[in-house]
């Protein structure tokens, strides 16, 4: 499994308008054509930065060139554009692409709880 989030800001004022389009758009598909899969994404927002973190299990480019081509993610980046203080093109693979490489954030660390030990001990 493999984390990864990105980053974007909204112009102000837009903060309620964003929240209802990213909160109410339906699901894409869970599994790209390649087999990668994205097992869950959480959209966090404060003032004008919006970050969104997604998990996955495969191929990042597979999943963002999947995810470029769904419907839904279409649709909302549309209506989502005019919010955007930097603009970017989701309407090709490449401009999706584009978008996510400059807005990913770099990854510090992940630390996990292992109960197992716990759980074997008690």
């Amino acid at each position: 499994m493999e984390r990864h989030a990105i980053m974007f800001k909204i112009k102000p004022g837009s903060q309620d308008k964003v929240a209802e389009l990213l909160a109410g758009y339906a699901p894409p598909e869970w599994t790209a054509p390649d087999g990668t899969k994205l097992l869950n994404t959480s959209i966090f927002m404060k003032d004008d930065l919006v970050v969104r973190m997604i998990e996955i299990e495969g191929s990042l480019p597979g999943l963002m060139q999947h995810l470029a081509a769904q419907p839904t993610i279409q649709r909302v980046e549309r209506e989502i554009s005019e919010h955007l203080v930097e603009e970017r093109d989701a309407s090709s693979p490449e401009g999706a692409r584009d978008f996510f490489i400059r807005a990913l954030m770099r990854h510090v660390t992940t630390r996990r709880a292992d109960f197992s030990d716990e759980e074997a001990t008690a």
